[in-house]
């Protein structure tokens, strides 16, 4: 189970574990490791505009390119199971967390 989970989706973890959230096939079987797209390192945010799991250094260089790519919305990956958080990356420096429905 998530500790993002068992601390009462606090805004530091926020899991969306239980909200059905699942990963594509770029998670690795067993050990739930989803991998940069690009450098194949451990992923920590998801472009939903891309369909791309990115590392933090990754995310700068394709997300810095130009105005355009650096508006998308990457929503952070939890650090325990791997899963999309609630906690989101607009443009370079602006994290927002989005409301829970």
């Amino acid at each position: 189970m998530c500790k993002g989970l068992q601390q009462g989706r606090n805004a530091s973890s926020s899991c969306l574990k239980e909200g059905g959230f699942s990963l594509s096939s770029n998670a690795t079987r067993g050990s739930g490791l989803v991998k940069c797209e690009l450098c194949k390192s451990r992923a920590s945010l998801y472009c939903q505009a891309d369909d791309a799991y990115l590392c933090r250094k990754c995310d700068k260089w394709v997300h810095g390119a130009n105005f355009l790519a650096l508006r998308h919305i990457r929503c952070f990956l939890c650090n325990t199971c791997q899963n999309l958080t609630q906690r989101c990356l607009i443009g370079a420096s602006h994290e927002v967390l989005l409301p829970t429905m």
